[in-house]
């Protein structure tokens, strides 16, 4: 029998330097869902990684961090689902709807595939 899949986010999963963000945003494929607007682009790593962001105009910081721990809950349960070896740059959509987890797994996993054929279009 198969072990069941770790829901990790680890520190390897993450995108933190700015550069990383700035290169995902520039020079990868966008598209925009209900929920978020994701921006992907390939990395050479293998792995899946992650970047949540907001702006001011979502709300009090209270708001702000809500969503960005909602976009990081729902990549470590889904990120299975989601292609391999691409950084991803979540950025939750203003109004902020307060989406349910199911509602926003479907988004990404649906915005994440349409940002990968916006990617290999570009490319």
């Amino acid at each position: 029998m198969e072990p069941a899949p770790r829901h990790t986010f680890s520190r390897a999963e993450r995108l933190k330097l700015r550069a990383d963000y700035r290169r995902c945003i520039r020079s990868g494929g966008r598209a925009a869902g209900q929920y978020i607007t994701l921006y992907l682009c390939k990395n050479d790593l293998g792995i899946i990684r992650l970047g949540a962001g907001t702006t001011r105009r979502l709300g009090n910081a209270v708001r702000r961090n809500r969503a960005k721990r909602l976009v990081r809950e729902v990549f470590r349960l889904h990120k299975s689902e989601l292609p391999p070896g691409v950084d991803l740059v979540a950025l939750p959509k203003i109004p902020w709807a307060d989406p349910t987890l199911d509602q926003l797994a479907a988004d990404l996993i649906t915005t994440a595939r349409l940002a990968l054929g916006n990617l290999q279009r570009r490319h």
